[in-house]
């Protein structure tokens, strides 16, 4: 055993040994047996521990050894991927980009994705794995299982611009790939459905003591060699298997089959891009831009990349182990329509994340956004019809405000039944170097809100969030060393929370009442019952289903049922509701697992779902038609629910 493997297998034995309670006590024990071993280098982390580790060491450890326990707290994981760089829809008609908007080809920091800067977490993660959507799922599985937490309920999140604006070749690559990576990692190391910790840690060399550039080459390598195999055939995966666990075979792939796809030149034909839209003149401007289209038009339609169909990757993602129950795509609304959401729907997008940024015509033109009010309202409209809960992006600050047009749109968010989101991301506006903002700052024409600004007037808004609204982020995941002027901090949500304490305000959306985020400490629901909140939103009728504990004001789950303004496809006839979420709390545990103490797979999403059928017979509605994350359409199967076309449809 070598020795650094030794060293964590000794403090594991002494941490139970010794019965440590606290993170002090295993930091304590950590330090002593790495005395006894002056050749060891490096102090153990508890994912190294956690890689060494039986399932019962793991299970009897957990209270020491989860690590960032909020990344699974509501339920799920979440992955977040990164497209590649490309511009947006409106840039290339010489309209935009939005002038606070930073990143995108050619950009200050490089070609990266738009209103990104390359220093995010996430951004990081995905240029490293050079914007492999394989890959990139194969590095977050990992983490989440390094960290002791159970990764089989996926929520999928892409992220990198306007997604509808890539071709739509692109497209269904990056998300064929996304499935086939967590099926792969289900047939591979999850062989007889438990994980299967040898070649898990054999595969990604784990535990160690350094990260190197040469450790993620080899993983690479090792993802390239499964991801343009069909696995599901025996013969293609037990010569995987040995290719990847037997010492030495690895050494004859050379991982020359990753797609380098950079050096293509297929281009823009006939004056359109490859998905319809107009192409702008190729002059010196553009050349970042037209280089960035290539790319990803190569990446879509290299070798390799037909070998499996987005059709079949979904149905066996129906019932893998690591399953996708919600797929996240971000879009602008002029590429939020119907023939968009078609498209979401076909890919089995159940969110969409909509830039509404601001309520004002006025303000949109000038920062030249490219879109109108009205494409806000009519995308958000259709994007419900369909199914879709929406996440509304919007940004205080903007240029051409004031404060008065900041809290009158913050509360016609929900007052005007043309938005009334289902959740939220607020961000403050930010000064980022590149942009034509970053000039009108320097020149003093724009004056960004501080972190007092915008943590009062964030906080002041949060009585009038609804309990069917989830904030989900009140700033941008940036590193603050990288803006030029605004919020200044990266815990503005902390200072968000002093400032309801200062202003005497409760926030009840939904992020707040969770068990998870509760700040009373942990304590069993005294009373849970359910709850119906009806309200009007985007021409149709919403009823938001909670099963709750009103004493100690603690939401355990909910579901939305929605009665749409119209029928946008054959699935959903006039007597249709839709149900467009549903979703019960607590720590993510496998599916049809259980957990001492715990919410999940306790009967909640039944007895709502029981529910949304009940108030669908009371308005005449003879059909229920779920949108449901791929991973999920096997539960609605097992209750009665059958598949057409991309929803999962019930009889009523």
């Amino acid at each position: 055993m070598p020795a650094f493997q030794q060293v964590c297998r000794e403090i594991i034995a002494e941490a139970r040994q010794e019965n440590a309670k606290t993170l002090g006590d295993l930091n304590r024990i950590k330090m002593k047996v790495l005395n006894r071993h002056p050749s060891v280098h490096g102090i153990p982390n508890n994912a190294d521990l956690i890689v060494c580790a039986t399932p019962e060491e793991k299970k009897e450890l957990r209270h020491l050894l989860v690590m960032k326990p909020m990344r699974t707290i509501s339920g799920v994981s979440p992955i977040a991927l990164m497209t590649d760089p490309y511009p947006c829809p409106h840039t290339m008609k010489n309209v935009g980009p939005c002038t606070y908007c930073p990143g995108g080809p050619g950009s200050p920091w490089g070609d990266v994705p738009q209103s990104y800067t390359g220093a995010e977490p996430s951004t990081r993660r995905s240029a490293r794995n050079h914007y492999d959507p394989y890959i990139g799922v194969f590095n977050r599985l990992e983490h989440y299982l390094a960290m002791n937490h159970s990764p089989e309920k996926a929520e999928i999140i892409l992220q990198g611009g306007t997604f509808c604006f890539f071709p739509k070749s692109y497209q269904e690559y990056f998300v064929t790939y996304v499935f086939k990576a967590m099926n792969d990692f289900s047939r591979v190391f999850y062989p007889a459905g438990e994980l299967d910790i040898g070649r898990f840690s054999s595969f990604f060399e784990l535990p160690l003591q350094e990260d190197t550039e040469e450790r993620t080459a080899r993983v690479h390598k090792k993802c390239l060699l499964l991801k343009n195999r069909d696995l599901r055939d025996k013969d293609a995966h037990d010569a995987a298997i040995a290719t990847l666990f037997t010492p030495g075979l690895l050494n004859g792939f050379s991982g020359n089959e990753d797609d380098n796809r950079s050096q293509s030149n297929e281009q823009p034909r006939n004056g359109h891009a490859a998905n319809g839209a107009p192409a702008a003149a190729i002059d010196s401007s553009q050349d970042a831009n037209v280089r960035a289209m290539r790319k990803a038009i190569a990446k879509a339609h290299a070798p390799g990349s037909a070998a499996v169909t987005l059709e079949a990757v979904q149905e066996e993602n129906e019932t893998a182990k690591i399953r996708c129950v919600g797929l996240t795509i971000e879009t602008k609304s002029d590429y939020g329509r119907l023939a968009q959401g078609n498209g979401m729907l076909r890919l089995g997008c159940t969110r969409v994340e909509l830039g509404i940024q601001t309520i004002y015509d006025e303000v949109l033109e000038k920062t030249h956004r490219g879109n109108t009010v009205q494409d806000n309202i009519d995308s958000i409209r259709i994007l419900k019809d369909l199914g879709f809960k929406i996440n509304a992006h919007i940004m205080p600050g903007l240029p051409h405000t004031t404060e008065e047009m900041d809290r009158a749109m913050l509360k016609a968010i929900f007052e005007n039944e043309d938005y009334r989101p289902d959740m939220l991301k607020i961000y403050p506006c930010m000064v980022m170097e590149g942009t034509r903002l970053h000039q009108d700052f320097k020149s003093g024409a724009f004056v960004p809100l501080t972190t007092g600004e915008a943590a009062e007037r964030i906080a002041w808004f949060k009585q009038f969030v609804p309990e069917y609204c989830r904030i989900m982020r009140v700033q941008r995941d940036i590193p603050t060393f990288m803006t030029g002027g605004g919020v200044d901090k990266t815990n503005l949500r902390q200072y968000i929370d002093a400032e309801l304490k200062k202003q005497g305000i409760t926030c009840r959306c939904i992020r707040c009442r969770e068990p998870g985020h509760q700040k009373q400490g942990h304590h069993e629901p005294v009373n849970p019952a359910i709850s119906i909140t009806e309200y009007g939103a985007s021409g149709g009728k919403e009823f938001f289903i909670a099963y709750e504990d009103k004493e100690s004001d603690i939401l355990l789950g909910y579901c939305r049922l929605r009665f749409p303004s119209r029928s946008l496809r054959e699935e959903i006839t006039p007597a249709s509701a839709l149900l467009r979420e549903l979703h019960v709390f607590g720590r993510a545990v496998p599916v049809g697992g259980r957990e001492e103490g715990g919410i999940q797979h306790k009967g909640i999403g039944r007895m709502l779902l029981a529910r949304a059928e009940e108030i669908c017979a009371w308005h005449g509605k003879d059909r229920l038609v779920v949108i449901s994350g791929v991973g999920v359409r096997e539960y609605y199967r097992k209750i009665g629910y059958r598949r057409e076309g991309p929803y999962m449809v019930k009889q009523l």
